[in-house]
């Protein structure tokens, strides 16, 4: 019984070790080895990731965050654009998504800020530039595919 002890109290003291507790101040320094910073202000930071422009947009008080990226207006969608889109956002963008907000397609990620560890924010960030990239062409925010289509 004490071995079963000591091993639950190791485990669970690995475990809050390695739990993570993101914050915005955090996710900028993770954010700044991957892109340049081209404005910040309040709890909002414009990053250029190699040509593509991706805002974070915090709200720390109700562990809340986004990066989206702005990828074509609305008026020069195509009707087919639209199914591509819809059907991309169930099988080809995992975590990232496209959405249409304020008459512009962005490819947009959100999640609760705290839960990330550093490898899921880069993760994060990659996707919304794949899904700016990858838009008219596999509309894909990684290599993965569900259902294999």
């Amino acid at each position: 019984m004490k071995r079963f002890a000591v091993t639950i109290t190791l485990l669970f003291c690995g475990f809050v070790m390695f739990a993570q507790e993101m914050s915005y101040s955090q996710m900028k320094l993770v954010l700044a080895k991957e892109a340049v910073v081209v404005e910040e202000g309040g709890t909002t930071v414009e990053y250029d990731l190699n040509g593509t422009r991706i805002y974070l947009i915090t709200d720390e008080t109700h562990n809340r965050m986004r990066f989206m990226s702005p990828v074509i207006e609305k008026d020069k969608l195509k009707n087919e654009d639209y199914q591509a889109i819809l059907n991309a956002n169930f099988d080809r963008a995992l975590d990232a998504k496209y959405a249409l907000y304020q008459d512009i397609l962005w490819a947009v990620y959100t999640h609760p800020l705290k839960e990330h560890s550093q490898a899921q924010v880069v993760n994060a960030f990659h996707q919304v530039k794949a899904l700016v990239q990858n838009y008219g062409s596999s509309y894909s925010s990684t290599d993965v595919v569900f259902g294999g289509n």
